[in-house]
């Protein structure tokens, strides 16, 4: 018994000391949610030390409301960190029923698709418009559009603290999803 007690003893010091000596900080892997809501629109991002997701949402109770599913046209403005160059991307991407009823929904989303490659920069700003067949709504032609300021400036953000890996934790889509029933 002595002798398993030591073995244990030092299998798990041996596992603490690799974990530290990784030099990460122990919230890397911590998920941070922030969400900007303009009208229908939910725009969120889900960002740690190992991934950066973007979730596109319309509420149910938009014009669209009523659809099977809809689209959208997010255009993403990026900002190169050296020279200071805009690029905008534009995608049109699909968006099926969120399962708890409370709207249309993406899956997590990599920030890659929107970014140019080789692009050594970050999104400035995200603008939507959804449609479903003719009909739109986009902001009365304004599109929905949200900065990177205003993520991190949102007072709607949550932390899941017990880590994660490269997908959206079910306590992040879980806050999304509520952000959606407002």
């Amino acid at each position: 018994m002595k002798k398993f007690l030591s073995v244990f003893a030092l299998a798990l010091f041996s596992a603490v000391a690799a974990v530290d000596a990784s030099n990460y900080p122990p919230d890397y892997t911590y998920q941070t949610v922030r969400v900007v809501a303009k009208g229908p629109a939910v725009i969120a991002t889900v960002n740690s030390g190992i991934m950066s997701k973007l979730v596109i949402g319309y509420k149910g109770k938009g014009i669209l409301g009523g659809r099977d599913r809809i689209q959208a046209v997010v255009r993403i403005t990026s900002v190169e960190y050296y020279s200071g160059y805009h690029k905008t991307v534009e995608r049109v991407i699909d968006l099926p029923r969120e399962w708890n009823g409370t709207g249309y929904m993406t899956a997590g989303l990599s920030y890659y698709d929107f970014i140019p490659q080789g692009f050594a920069g970050a999104f400035s700003s995200i603008e939507v418009a959804f449609f479903s067949g003719p009909q739109w709504d986009s902001n009365y032609s304004a599109n929905y559009t949200a900065s990177m300021d205003e993520f991190f400036k949102s007072p709607v953000q949550f932390t899941y603290k017990h880590g994660g890996g490269p997908d959206i934790e079910i306590p992040c889509w879980d806050f999304i999803v509520a952000q959606m029933r407002k």
